[in-house]
């Protein structure tokens, strides 16, 4: 990413619009400082030209999502065979999820956020497709497409399959893959993984979905 412009952003992941070729926008998902004070972790778009020497346009960034986070930033993204972005947050502190975000719908943390970038709302650069499965949960965030994540610092689209992969970083002894599926729970931080973490802790309104892949940590460093 360096190779391309300098950001003062933590720069996490990079993704290029399905159709690049026609409109250069390439989206790059990092955390860093904010006028407010605090972090904040976000997908910013940018166009480079489509020929010689393709140079990427500073000027042209835009914040197309973003919210408060410090430690578990998530911002990986992706487009899925769908069109839709895939964007993913994190419980956005550094141990044991602190503020008790991975359960709870009604913030933008510990997500899979499923967002459309080529439809914007009034006011925004993204609409919330209709067919997200909380839309009509209230109080829920209504971009969410599956939650309780810890560190989800990876997910891509498997482009023959359509498949939506993300990969996460476990707390204390293991790290995990999901497939991931529209609505599901992965648990953080009533569980890690597929093992008790905090049981006692309130759970979301749907069930806790195991990884698809489990390691311990020993083996997955």
């Amino acid at each position: 990413i360096e190779t391309l412009f300098k950001t003062e952003d933590t720069a996490y992941d990079i993704c290029f619009h399905p159709k690049f070729t026609e409109n250069g926008y390439v989206y790059v998902g990092g955390n860093g400082n904010h006028p407010s004070g605090k972090k904040r972790s976000r997908i910013t778009r940018y166009v480079i030209d489509r020929k010689a020497p393709y140079a990427l346009d500073v000027k042209s960034a835009t914040v197309i999502i973003d919210w408060v986070s410090d430690g578990h930033n998530g911002a990986a993204v992706c487009f899925g065979n769908d069109g839709m972005m895939y964007v993913t947050s994190g419980d956005g502190t550094s141990d044991s999820d602190t503020n008790v975000v991975g359960q709870d719908m009604t913030t933008i943390l510990a997500k899979v956020l499923r967002i459309d970038v080529d439809h914007p709302s009034p006011g925004k650069h993204y609409s919330v497709p209709k067919d997200n499965p909380f839309v009509d949960l209230k109080g829920a965030v209504p971009e969410t497409w599956a939650y309780g994540v810890r560190n989800p610092w990876r997910i891509c689209c498997d482009r023959v399959s359509g498949q939506i992969w993300l990969g996460q970083n476990g707390q204390d002894l293991w790290e995990q893959a999901f497939l991931v599926k529209k609505g599901d729970n992965y648990g953080w931080s009533v569980t890690e993984g597929s093992h008790p973490f905090y049981p006692n802790r309130k759970t979301g309104p749907t069930p806790i979905v195991k990884p698809t892949v489990e390691h311990h940590h020993s083996e997955f460093r």
